[in-house]
């Protein structure tokens, strides 16, 4: 028996099921099941070009639909943690396989061996982007990976104070936090070490710049001794370029003992960002912790998210998650299997590193397969696009006159803008958050509103949003503001 789901009709079968029901063709057919609707015309697919990619494909049936509908998709250009990415059809192809889909946590590997292998792919691919020694198989998101990023900080702080002699352990630990960091993350950050004896202190981000004050940092580090780790974003929440080199040197000084010398955490939550910038593992970070639903998921109101963790080779052994390991079996075969496994379920469990139990396996294959279709070159591209794009948007809106630049520091694919209030009058309805209610009237997610009354917006621009958006973007700032 054959797998179709129907057999389809004739030109001759159609004609003589038309003339039976009492109708003339599809049109009428469709009428009198929906009502009046416009169909699409084979004259509108005309000028299509002998080839198109498939995100220019899309986006050219998605104009023909808004017209049908008289309703259209709303651009997106805000970010602030979750991007608007497109998908390619292919992932949800593949990954709605029942052998992807449906399988929980690969327990026996014996049968998930291709579970397992693809999450090891997911592994190097994420290693060779982050330029880091080893990557985990995913956490929950990248808020959650920052706090196991400290508490797995804290254990190698801990572990090593206890061999040097006449150590400080009567004081308190302290983790040093760029202002410039994503508050969700410290949030939960603060919310993992609650019950800890830990003290949070915060640098303050330069005032014209927008990155990292190097001299607050190296203050603060010389003040405070018992100093864990400094945490910091790239790019960080206002979309400005870290200057990592900096920081590395600042953190990582010959002045410290090995055993205190503090760690470098780096997360960040747009990896797309190390297709065009250096990555944090060239700048010598001891752990990375960020946000991988830009690779292949989508933004869904929120989630699900997929959290990236990552660090070096020597403290592989503090590391939370599952890591998957590639060796061979009797028969001289690849064979994949969860390695260095120290959960609380497991007959390690005194030694459990987390109390993750598991892990977004079904999103970090998405992103394995996302990555595969990108390819290297693709990666890079849409990386350099997505630079691109916003900078054409950032140039258009300054010289409308209605809006200036916050930060003059280098930015990514998100900026900070701040609407000019040349008219005292209009103050309130100068405020971003006015602005980006007004805009969303006219069809557009303008971006996010950084503070209550103020008159600052962090606009993110992807590869998704095309001319026509950027330009509909600043003739509709216009209209509002001028």
């Amino acid at each position: 028996m054959n797998s179709f789901r129907y057999i389809p009709a004739s030109n001759k079968e159609i004609k003589k099921i038309y003339k039976f029901i009492g109708i003339k063709d599809k049109k009428e057919l469709f009428y009198k099941i929906i009502g009046d609707i416009s169909l699409i015309e084979e004259k509108d697919l005309s000028f299509m070009p002998d080839q198109m990619d498939e995100l220019s494909l899309y986006k050219y049936f998605s104009d023909i639909n808004d017209k049908l509908r008289h309703s259209g998709s709303i651009p997106v250009f805000a970010g602030g943690g979750i991007y608007d990415h497109y998908v390619p059809s292919a992932v949800d192809a593949i990954m709605s396989r029942a052998e992807f889909y449906t399988p929980y946590t690969p327990y026996q590997p014996e049968v998930s061996q291709g579970t397992l292998m693809a999450l090891f792919e997911f592994q190097s691919m994420l290693a060779s982007i982050l330029g880091m020694d080893v990557v985990n198989a995913s956490m929950y998101d990248g808020a959650e990976s920052l706090a196991e990023a400290v508490l797995m900080s804290l254990r190698i702080y801990r572990q090593n104070r206890q061999t040097v002699p006449n150590a400080e352990n009567n004081k308190k630990i302290k983790f040093l936090v760029s202002k410039s960091v994503n508050s969700v993350y410290i949030e939960v950050v603060k919310t993992f070490i609650k019950n800890l004896d830990i003290v949070i202190e915060f640098i303050d981000i330069d005032f014209e710049k927008g990155y990292t004050d190097a001299d607050d940092l190296t203050e603060k580090l010389q003040k405070n001794k018992n100093v864990c780790a400094f945490i910091v974003q790239q790019p960080n929440y206002l979309g400005i370029i870290e200057d990592l080199e900096i920081i590395d040197k600042i953190v990582h000084s010959e002045k410290y003992a090995p055993s205190s010398k503090p760690h470098l955490i780096v997360c960040s939550s747009e990896p797309f960002s190390f297709g065009t910038i250096t990555p944090p593992g060239f700048y010598n970070a001891d752990i990375f912790a960020g946000e991988g639903n830009s690779f292949g998921n989508y933004m869904n109101f929120g989630g699900p998210l997929l959290g990236l963790f990552a660090t070096k080779k020597e403290f592989i052994r503090q590391m939370p998650g599952r890591i998957t390991g590639k060796s061979k079996d009797s028969k001289n075969q690849d064979a994949y299997q969860f390695i260095l496994a120290t959960r609380e379920q497991h007959i390690r469990r005194q030694a459990a590193t987390s109390n993750i139990c598991t892990n977004n396996s079904l999103n970090a294959l998405r992103a394995a397969v996302y990555l595969s279709l990108c390819s290297k070159e693709g990666f890079k591209e849409i990386s350099l696009l997505n630079l691109k794009l916003s900078h054409i948007l950032c140039e258009k809106l300054i010289n409308t006159g209605l809006f200036s630049l916050k930060y003059t520091g280098n930015f990514y694919n998100e900026f900070v803008l701040e609407i000019n209030n040349k008219n005292k009058k209009k103050n309130k309805k100068n405020s971003a958050s006015v602005f980006i209610n007004e805009m969303m009237k006219k069809g557009i997610l303008a971006g996010i509103s950084l503070e209550d009354g103020g008159n600052a917006v962090l606009i993110a621009v992807t590869e998704k949003i095309g001319i026509k958006d950027i330009d509909n973007y600043v003739k509709h700032s216009i209209e509002i503001l001028s």
